[in-house]
């Protein structure tokens, strides 16, 4: 498999997987069930961003040596938006961690 091809469903995978447990989150009865949800959801929210935007870069970093500009900023572009994808779920659970955990 192609890695850009493997980063691309280490992606969608992972926000499946977030996006699930985020619709356990609100559609649960159990509110202690539902606060460990979106912590967990926003731990995998990070984690994956995080990756994505670390394999953006050195694929990007890859592309720019091989004097591929088109491709390097597409992919600068694609991991820009995974950090924030990571920010936002990184915002999230510092939220919950505030209100529940800490309060």
């Amino acid at each position: 498999m192609h890695p850009l091809l493997r980063n691309v469903v280490i992606g969608i995978v992972g926000l499946i997987i977030a996006g699930a447990l985020t619709a356990l989150a609100l559609l649960g009865s159990d509110s202690d069930l539902s606060v460990l949800a979106l912590l967990a959801a926003g731990v995998l929210g990070t984690l994956v961003g995080l990756f994505l935007y670390s394999q953006g870069w050195v694929w990007g970093s890859r592309a720019a040596r091989r004097r591929e500009t088109g491709q390097s900023v597409l992919i600068a572009v694609g991991g820009g938006v995974m950090v924030v994808i990571a920010a936002v779920a990184l915002a999230g659970l510092l939220v919950l961690i505030l209100l529940f955990y800490l309060g």
